[in-house]
């Protein structure tokens, strides 16, 4: 448990100051820019989130799986060189996709201004940002976790505020969605020159001549279906807000999502610190040590969450008053969100344990029936509650995928 603290310790304060970024970051834009255009920020981001989910294919996940248990640093060469032929050819289909369905992502999402320019923009990011959320994963495998924790939870975040602030502070009126283009960019390029750095240190080059010889994609796929719906099913109810309702609505939903997922930053913390430990365990056939980790991760995470989660219910009104005053009517909406999150917190890292024990084609089709969930229960509920309705479709998706993974997890004794 000491080492497990200690290792989520790291990722635990950087996610804090990503988020501290964050919620500076949803407190500026609706202040100085307005609720609309935060609505827009958001829909926008959750577009380049989703298109680059689809580009990377399940790679984020299945790096740590395998560099974690290669032990040759030519086959970790070898499988890197591989892994950016097949990200570079990805990144440019989905930009193509993007290109030729702007206009009816413009016509449906966007219903207050005309997108068109948003998007030609956002296809050339997914390129980049695809990069970015794969490369960054090397980091992690290699048992580097300042450098991860860092890029992962800090860099971005940190930069979109950096920035904003700078435009407010000197006036000059920047746009919100260019911001997170330019901010995209600079840590996606930063985080090449430093992985570039971090792998000749450690005599590891994609120069290296030969093949990688294991089928990449065919291990990759369920992942890549695994990460797909559940970003899905983070941004879908935005994208259905924004259809049945608007953009203002969106942000406030969007100020709801930011401060309950503070719950789960502890959670994400330790379960990214020990999926490189559980899939080694794994790998070695260590059972009882897999065991052990689950069991430790559960206790600190109940510790930790709880207390959260009654501070965000109790002073429910204060924090959604930092957004602004307007958002101080969702507090309903806050607390059936953040009811979700907790309970996906309380049944522990199943979603990282079963990626990193070959049963990410279960977790797959466990994430697919609550995705339909989610998606049925917005359509239903949203029409008749509004944000109510989609924040219930959130949590009742959120209950079934995380009991249904602990429950497999216990039948297969795994944990």
């Amino acid at each position: 448990m000491k080492e497990i603290f200690r290792g989520s310790f790291i990722i635990f304060i950087f996610k804090i100051l990503g988020a501290s970024s964050l919620f500076l970051t949803y407190i500026m834009i609706p202040r100085y820019y307005g609720v609309e255009i935060f609505g827009i920020f958001n829909l926008t981001f959750a577009l380049i989130m989703v298109a680059t989910v689809i580009s990377r294919v399940g790679l984020d996940i299945y790096v740590v799986r395998v560099i974690a248990t290669l032990k040759e640093k030519r086959d970790i060469s070898l499988f890197i060189k591989s892994i950016l032929k097949i990200l570079f050819i990805t990144s440019i289909l989905v930009s193509i996709l993007i290109l030729l369905l702007s206009g009816v992502i413009n016509k449906y999402l966007f219903k207050s201004i005309d997108a068109t320019t948003y998007l030609t923009f956002l296809a050339i990011m997914v390129l980049p940002y695809t990069l970015f959320n794969v490369l960054v994963e090397i980091f992690r495998a290699l048992d580097d976790i300042k450098i991860y924790s860092f890029f992962r939870n800090l860099s971005q975040n940190g930069s979109i505020a950096l920035l904003l602030a700078i435009s407010i502070f000197f006036s000059l009126n920047w746009n919100p969605v260019y911001i997170l283009f330019s901010a995209i960019t600079i840590i996606s390029l930063s985080l090449i020159i430093v992985l570039y750095r971090f792998l000749k240190i450690r005599d590891i080059s994609i120069l290296i001549k030969g093949f990688y010889q294991d089928k990449i994609l065919k291990h990759s796929y369920p992942m890549f279906l695994t990460a797909s719906v559940m970003f899905l099913m983070g941004y879908v109810d935005s994208f259905m807000i924004s259809y049945y309702l608007d953009e203002y609505q969106v942000g406030i939903y969007g100020a709801c999502i930011s401060l309950s997922m503070i719950i789960t930053f502890i959670p994400m913390a330790i379960g990214g610190y020990i999926s490189p430990k559980v899939a080694q365990a794994y790998s070695n056939k260590e059972t009882q040590q897999v065991k052990s980790i689950f069991k430790d991760s559960v206790k600190l995470i109940a510790i930790t969450t709880i207390p959260i989660f009654i501070a965000i219910l109790y002073f429910s009104d204060f924090f959604l008053g930092l957004f602004g005053q307007e958002f101080t009517i969702a507090t309903t909406t806050l607390m059936i969100v953040s009811i979700g999150y907790l309970s996906e917190s309380l049944c522990g890292p199943v979603g990282f344990i079963l990626n990193m024990t070959d049963n990410q084609h279960i977790f797959m089709k466990i994430l697919l029936i609550s995705l339909f969930i989610n998606i049925l229960f917005n359509a239903l509920l949203i029409p008749i509650y509004g944000i109510n309705g989609a924040a219930i479709a959130l949590m009742l998706s959120m209950l079934f995928w995380t009991i249904s993974s602990l429950i497999v997890l216990k039948k297969k004794k795994i944990i």
